[in-house]
């Protein structure tokens, strides 16, 4: 949530550290046991056919086979998750729950503007043939200039028209988050109840927010599961993500109680 973000990154990052760590110790252990295992059968020893240890034999070796395969298994599950700590870490992505969301945005967008415009200026350099303006540009290098004036397989020349598109729908697309968000700035929060559910339009931390009177049957946690809403025990609320969409769902699941929870 918007007011513990960083707190809840930083706890997923170290929780699949510490899932990486204990698949790894789990993964040496297995392998270690495997070894051991195979340690008491003598080196190149074939498996007696028709001997009465024979059947004791296979069962022993497909028990070393299946340790070292749940060994390679736990190293496999370490790597996905040193991977998934990596991934959370390094993620650039916005999120509306940072508290530094509209600062980031606001700075993207300016980013996407600077390059539409520098985009626009270099086509129209490439068509006047005018490099010295270009390279006069911050973006504006010798082998950029180079590969905007060699054809591409279309034979024409500059930044293609779809990447005009595609960055100028970047833009849109920024600015609409960046009113939504806006909007969810100067959204009042609200708590009130219904049919003795309380919900709550928590700005702050960016849920909606319903309290139900009493614990839900396994069939009504679905059903509100169903909504969207999921259970956030360090708020004892099921929430979802405030918007006033969300809004409208939490009032018709309160409209809904108790008949659901029967």
């Amino acid at each position: 949530m918007k007011h513990n973000f960083e707190e809840r990154k930083q706890n997923r990052i170290g929780y699949a550290k510490d899932q990486a760590a204990k698949n790894k110790k789990e993964s040496e252990r297995l392998f270690n046991n495997a070894k051991e295992m195979a340690s008491h059968i003598p080196m190149g020893q074939p498996i007696l056919i028709g001997h009465h240890s024979e059947k004791a034999d296979r069962r022993y070796r497909d028990k070393i086979h299946n340790t070292y395969g749940k060994s390679f298994e736990k190293m496999d599950k370490a790597g996905y998750y040193e991977d998934k700590a990596e991934t959370i870490a390094s993620n650039d992505a916005i999120f509306n729950d940072d508290p530094k969301a509209l600062d980031k945005l606001r700075d993207k967008l300016q980013g996407l503007e600077s390059v539409q415009e520098f985009m626009k200026l270099a086509n129209k350099c490439v068509k006047k043939k005018d490099k010295e303006t270009f390279l006069k540009h911050a973006f504006g290098t010798e082998q950029l200039w180079t590969q905007i004036n060699t054809p591409d397989c279309f034979k024409t020349t500059g930044f293609p028209s779809y990447k005009l598109q595609n960055n100028n729908a970047g833009i849109r697309r920024i600015k609409e988050r960046i009113k939504g968000l806006e909007r969810l700035e100067t959204r009042e929060e609200k708590d009130y109840i219904i049919n003795g559910v309380r919900v709550k339009e928590n700005t702050e931390a960016n849920r909606v927010q319903l309290f139900f009177p009493s614990r839900l049957s396994k069939e009504a946690y679905r059903f509100v599961r169903s909504y969207g809403f999921v259970w956030c025990r360090s708020e004892s609320a099921f929430q979802r993500q405030l918007n006033n969409y969300a809004v409208r769902l939490a009032k018709e699941l309160a409209g809904k109680y108790p008949s659901f929870n029967q």
